[in-house]
């Protein structure tokens, strides 16, 4: 099977974990036997223009080549295709990355619904169908992401192995929906009211790759404050680690931590309660099983390939 990928998520020199889902994504389908093959729309290094640059490059190459799946990630990437005006050639796939209605918005998730013969959501959500909208989060490298002492992560990282460290992540800036404003205030709380004076944030933001695992280890609770995710990747990969998480209610979190001793997630995005579960969290005596939960749930980078690969025999054998 051949697949072509159009993104404009994907790592750079520049920004080594922009987009690192989807290359460790297309890296898995790699190992079960599927030749793949990028198309990125560098947007974010090269601007907009690029975005229309693409639509004639994708002409060329789509005029040249044969696919058996077009798999687009984001929305635009999908807009890129059609405008290209080769998209009834071939059998084009779309992953979200949020839910539609947090990414480019709903109109153009009904248009696109339209143009693609299945969609891939990160977010359970009722309008999917298991027809052509599909429910799938992104994966974890389970033997990338797995416990390791703390003492030798926060070595490994200068840190002080006198301090608790609560780990704040956004991929390659922060982004404003992450909302570290939230983030603060709640640690803030902690220390105030709950008297936790051994606390200290630590940030990973376009981090090294080979060193993202030390900053979840070295970490005593991953706390996310987000104003909205799809499958947000940090709770999957604190998970792994077996560290704890509280977040806020967005995308499929609530879904992931089902279960999950000593994580808690918010019923509001308010900071005092995100204070206090954290607290719960940092308190917390008994076994933490969430890397035993998160492979319950099939959510290893392997039984996803798997199953995205399934989603496109479905599409071809129609």
């Amino acid at each position: 099977m051949k697949v072509l990928h159009i993104t404009n998520n994907y790592p750079t020199k520049d920004h080594p974990i922009y987009g690192i889902f989807v290359k460790e994504q297309i890296e898995s389908l790699t190992n079960q036997g599927i030749y793949n093959e990028v198309f990125f729309i560098n947007g974010r290094e090269r601007g907009k223009s690029e975005y229309i640059k693409s639509v004639y490059l994708l002409k060329k190459i789509l005029n040249n080549r044969q696919y058996d799946i077009i798999h687009c990630h984001h929305a635009l990437s999908a807009v890129c295709m059609i405008l290209s005006g080769e998209s009834r050639k071939y059998k084009t796939i779309l992953s979200y990355q949020n839910d539609p209605s947090k990414e480019q918005g709903k109109i153009l998730y009904r248009f696109l619904k339209k143009k693609c013969r299945a969609i891939i959501l990160k977010n359970n959500s009722t309008i999917v169908d298991n027809n052509s909208t599909f429910y799938q989060p992104n994966g974890v490298n389970i033997d990338f992401f797995k416990p390791i002492n703390k003492n030798k992560s926060l070595e490994k990282l200068q840190l002080d192995n006198e301090k608790r460290y609560i780990l704040f992540v956004s991929s390659n800036f922060v982004r404003q929906q992450k909302r570290h404003d939230r983030f603060q205030k709640v640690l803030q709380i902690l220390q105030d009211k709950y008297k936790l004076l051994d606390i200290e944030e630590i940030m990973l933001v376009n981090t090294e790759r080979y060193l993202v695992p030390y900053y979840f280890n070295a970490a005593s609770l991953h706390l996310l404050t987000s104003d909205f995710e799809g499958s947000p990747n940090s709770v999957k990969e604190a998970m792994a680690c077996n560290i704890p998480v509280v977040s806020t209610d967005v995308g499929n979190v609530s879904e992931l931590l089902e279960g999950v001793n000593g994580s808690f997630v918010s019923k509001t995005s308010e900071p005092e309660e995100l204070a206090f579960l954290a607290y719960q969290a940092l308190t917390f005596k008994g076994e933490i099983n969430s890397r035993e939960k998160l492979m319950e749930k099939n959510l290893d980078t392997e039984s996803v390939a798997k199953n995205i690969i399934s989603i496109y025999k479905k599409i071809i054998n129609e």
